[in-house]
Protein backbone atom coordinates (compact mmCIF):
# COMPACT_ATOMS: atom_id res chain seq x y z
CA UNK A 1 0.00 0.00 0.00
CA UNK A 2 3.01 2.32 0.48
CA UNK A 3 4.41 1.90 -2.82
CA UNK A 4 0.95 3.20 -4.14
CA UNK A 5 0.84 5.97 -2.07
CA UNK A 6 4.12 7.24 -3.27
CA UNK A 7 3.57 6.39 -6.50
CA UNK A 8 -0.04 9.06 -6.33
CA UNK A 9 2.26 11.30 -4.30
CA UNK A 10 4.80 11.74 -7.19
CA UNK A 11 2.26 11.68 -10.09
CA UNK A 12 -0.15 15.17 -7.89
CA UNK A 13 3.68 16.20 -7.17
CA UNK A 14 4.36 16.58 -11.14
CA UNK A 15 0.73 17.83 -11.96
CA UNK A 16 1.03 20.75 -9.69
CA UNK A 17 4.65 21.64 -10.98
CA UNK A 18 2.97 20.84 -14.54
CA UNK A 19 0.83 23.88 -13.67
CA UNK A 20 3.28 26.07 -12.49
CA UNK A 21 5.22 25.62 -15.74
CA UNK A 22 2.72 26.24 -17.75
CA UNK A 23 1.95 29.35 -16.26
CA UNK A 24 4.89 30.42 -16.23
CA UNK A 25 5.04 30.10 -19.97
CA UNK A 26 1.71 31.51 -20.48
CA UNK A 27 2.96 35.10 -18.39
CA UNK A 28 6.42 35.20 -20.49
CA UNK A 29 4.32 35.24 -23.85
CA UNK A 30 2.26 37.52 -22.07
CA UNK A 31 5.66 39.75 -21.18
CA UNK A 32 6.99 39.78 -24.60
CA UNK A 33 4.06 40.98 -26.17
CA UNK A 34 5.34 44.63 -28.45
CA UNK A 35 4.56 47.66 -26.57
CA UNK A 36 2.89 48.92 -29.46
CA UNK A 37 1.17 47.64 -32.82
CA UNK A 38 1.96 47.93 -36.58
CA UNK A 39 0.55 51.63 -36.35
CA UNK A 40 2.06 52.54 -33.47
CA UNK A 41 -1.03 52.25 -31.47
CA UNK A 42 -0.42 50.70 -27.54
CA UNK A 43 -1.69 47.28 -27.15
CA UNK A 44 -3.07 45.88 -24.12
CA UNK A 45 -0.59 44.19 -21.68
CA UNK A 46 -1.44 42.05 -19.51
CA UNK A 47 -0.01 40.13 -16.08
CA UNK A 48 -1.39 37.06 -14.38
CA UNK A 49 -2.06 38.37 -10.62
CA UNK A 50 -3.12 34.26 -9.85
CA UNK A 51 -4.30 31.46 -10.87
CA UNK A 52 -6.76 29.08 -8.86
CA UNK A 53 -6.99 25.14 -9.31
CA UNK A 54 -9.00 22.43 -8.41
CA UNK A 55 -7.98 18.89 -8.75
CA UNK A 56 -9.97 15.98 -8.74
CA UNK A 57 -8.20 12.78 -7.79
CA UNK A 58 -9.81 9.27 -7.93
CA UNK A 59 -8.31 6.56 -6.66
CA UNK A 60 -9.77 2.88 -6.76
CA UNK A 61 -9.44 -0.34 -4.60
CA UNK A 62 -10.47 -3.56 -4.22
CA UNK A 63 -10.70 -6.58 -1.53
CA UNK A 64 -9.30 -9.36 -1.92
CA UNK A 65 -7.68 -12.83 0.16
CA UNK A 66 -4.44 -11.47 1.79
CA UNK A 67 -3.64 -15.83 2.00
CA UNK A 68 -2.14 -15.39 5.72
CA UNK A 69 -2.47 -18.02 8.16
CA UNK A 70 -5.27 -15.98 10.06
CA UNK A 71 -7.07 -15.68 6.91
CA UNK A 72 -9.00 -12.45 6.61
CA UNK A 73 -9.78 -10.19 3.66
CA UNK A 74 -7.04 -7.58 2.79
CA UNK A 75 -7.23 -3.91 0.83
CA UNK A 76 -5.31 -3.32 -2.07
CA UNK A 77 -5.28 -0.49 -3.98
CA UNK A 78 -5.18 -0.42 -8.01
CA UNK A 79 -5.23 2.55 -10.50
CA UNK A 80 -8.61 4.04 -11.47
CA UNK A 81 -9.99 2.30 -14.77
CA UNK A 82 -13.04 3.81 -15.73
CA UNK A 83 -13.82 0.44 -17.73
CA UNK A 84 -12.86 -1.68 -14.77
CA UNK A 85 -15.48 -4.43 -14.48
CA UNK A 86 -17.67 -4.91 -11.53
CA UNK A 87 -17.12 -8.73 -10.83
CA UNK A 88 -14.56 -7.54 -7.92
CA UNK A 89 -15.40 -6.04 -5.34
CA UNK A 90 -14.47 -2.99 -5.47
CA UNK A 91 -14.75 0.61 -4.07
CA UNK A 92 -13.59 4.23 -5.38
CA UNK A 93 -12.63 6.90 -3.11
CA UNK A 94 -12.57 10.83 -4.59
CA UNK A 95 -10.24 14.25 -3.51
CA UNK A 96 -10.79 17.42 -4.39
CA UNK A 97 -7.50 19.32 -4.19
CA UNK A 98 -7.49 22.78 -4.74
CA UNK A 99 -4.61 25.92 -4.18
CA UNK A 100 -3.62 28.94 -5.78
CA UNK A 101 -0.65 30.51 -7.81
CA UNK A 102 0.02 33.51 -6.62
CA UNK A 103 2.16 36.15 -8.46
CA UNK A 104 5.27 37.67 -6.19
CA UNK A 105 6.54 40.81 -7.20
CA UNK A 106 10.64 40.73 -7.44
CA UNK A 107 12.65 41.31 -3.93
CA UNK A 108 9.41 41.03 -2.31
CA UNK A 109 7.97 44.09 -3.38
CA UNK A 110 10.69 45.96 -2.27
CA UNK A 111 12.53 48.58 -4.25
CA UNK A 112 15.31 46.62 -6.52
CA UNK A 113 18.28 47.31 -5.90
CA UNK A 114 21.35 47.88 -8.36
CA UNK A 115 25.15 47.26 -7.78
CA UNK A 116 28.01 49.24 -8.61
CA UNK A 117 31.91 48.45 -8.04
CA UNK A 118 35.10 50.65 -8.15
CA UNK A 119 38.65 49.29 -8.01
CA UNK A 120 41.75 50.92 -6.69
CA UNK A 121 45.44 49.77 -7.19
CA UNK A 122 47.39 49.27 -4.55
CA UNK A 123 50.87 48.40 -4.75
CA UNK A 124 53.04 45.73 -6.48
CA UNK A 125 55.65 43.45 -5.39
CA UNK A 126 57.81 40.55 -6.86
CA UNK A 127 54.67 38.21 -6.77
CA UNK A 128 51.86 40.07 -6.40
CA UNK A 129 50.03 43.52 -7.77
CA UNK A 130 47.11 44.28 -4.67
CA UNK A 131 43.91 45.99 -5.91
CA UNK A 132 40.89 47.08 -3.48
CA UNK A 133 37.38 46.49 -4.79
CA UNK A 134 34.29 48.33 -3.50
CA UNK A 135 31.24 47.05 -4.04
CA UNK A 136 27.87 49.12 -3.38
CA UNK A 137 23.89 48.35 -3.10
CA UNK A 138 22.27 51.35 -4.54
CA UNK A 139 18.43 51.49 -4.36
CA UNK A 140 16.41 53.04 -7.51
CA UNK A 141 16.59 56.92 -5.67
CA UNK A 142 20.13 56.40 -5.67
CA UNK A 143 20.75 55.87 -2.11
CA UNK A 144 23.05 53.25 -0.83
CA UNK A 145 21.47 50.55 1.27
CA UNK A 146 23.01 49.92 4.65
CA UNK A 147 23.28 45.87 5.85
CA UNK A 148 23.57 44.03 2.17
CA UNK A 149 25.26 41.18 2.05
CA UNK A 150 27.11 41.12 -0.92
CA UNK A 151 30.05 38.52 -2.23
CA UNK A 152 32.88 38.69 -4.51
CA UNK A 153 34.25 35.61 -6.50
CA UNK A 154 36.84 35.35 -9.03
CA UNK A 155 35.08 34.27 -12.62
CA UNK A 156 37.39 32.33 -14.20
CA UNK A 157 35.53 30.88 -17.46
CA UNK A 158 34.96 34.73 -18.05
CA UNK A 159 38.62 35.66 -17.40
CA UNK A 160 39.83 32.46 -19.72
CA UNK A 161 36.97 33.70 -22.81
CA UNK A 162 38.52 37.34 -22.24
CA UNK A 163 41.94 36.61 -22.09
CA UNK A 164 42.05 34.76 -25.76
CA UNK A 165 41.45 31.06 -23.87
CA UNK A 166 44.45 31.36 -21.77
CA UNK A 167 43.69 31.08 -18.48
CA UNK A 168 45.59 32.98 -15.59
CA UNK A 169 46.12 32.43 -12.07
CA UNK A 170 43.01 32.54 -9.46
CA UNK A 171 43.75 35.55 -7.66
CA UNK A 172 44.13 35.06 -3.81
CA UNK A 173 41.76 37.07 -1.56
CA UNK A 174 43.07 38.84 1.31
CA UNK A 175 40.94 38.14 4.12
CA UNK A 176 37.34 37.80 3.28
CA UNK A 177 35.39 38.11 0.46
CA UNK A 178 31.94 38.76 1.27
CA UNK A 179 30.81 41.74 4.21
CA UNK A 180 27.77 43.72 4.45
CA UNK A 181 27.70 47.24 3.13
CA UNK A 182 28.67 49.80 5.62
CA UNK A 183 26.61 52.20 7.13
CA UNK A 184 29.08 55.23 6.55
CA UNK A 185 29.56 54.81 2.65
CA UNK A 186 27.86 51.71 1.47
CA UNK A 187 30.23 49.64 0.32
CA UNK A 188 31.81 46.46 0.78
CA UNK A 189 35.57 46.36 0.64
CA UNK A 190 37.88 43.27 -0.25
CA UNK A 191 41.37 42.67 -1.37
CA UNK A 192 43.25 40.69 -3.91
CA UNK A 193 46.28 39.64 -4.82
CA UNK A 194 47.01 39.00 -9.03
CA UNK A 195 49.61 36.73 -9.82
CA UNK A 196 52.30 39.43 -10.88
CA UNK A 197 53.42 37.84 -14.83
CA UNK A 198 49.59 37.88 -15.43
CA UNK A 199 49.54 41.12 -14.95
CA UNK A 200 52.33 42.27 -16.23
CA UNK A 201 51.70 40.27 -19.29
CA UNK A 202 48.10 42.56 -19.67
CA UNK A 203 45.70 39.60 -18.68
CA UNK A 204 42.51 40.47 -17.54
CA UNK A 205 40.72 39.34 -14.26
CA UNK A 206 36.72 39.16 -13.59
CA UNK A 207 35.47 39.09 -10.96
CA UNK A 208 31.51 38.39 -10.45
CA UNK A 209 29.95 40.75 -7.30
CA UNK A 210 26.38 39.28 -6.10
CA UNK A 211 23.99 40.23 -3.67
CA UNK A 212 20.81 37.92 -3.71
CA UNK A 213 19.56 37.95 -7.64
CA UNK A 214 21.73 40.89 -8.66
CA UNK A 215 24.95 40.37 -10.24
CA UNK A 216 27.84 43.01 -11.35
CA UNK A 217 30.99 42.14 -13.32
CA UNK A 218 34.30 43.36 -12.26
CA UNK A 219 37.02 43.58 -14.72
CA UNK A 220 40.74 44.72 -13.34
CA UNK A 221 43.93 44.98 -15.85
CA UNK A 222 47.28 46.25 -15.65
CA UNK A 223 46.52 50.27 -17.42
Amino acid sequence: MSSTTTTNSLALHEIVLSIADSLNEAQETLRNVSPYDEYGRPNTLYQLPYLDFNLEVISQFETSQTGSSTGGNGIRFIPFRSTETTTKNQGVITSNISGRFVAVMPNDGLPQIALSAITKFNETNSEYAIYSIAVKAVQPNNEFVIGQRIEINFDEATSTDLNSKISVSAPVFIGAKDGYTRADDGNVYVQVKLKIADYNAGRTFVFKANSGTQFISIAISKP
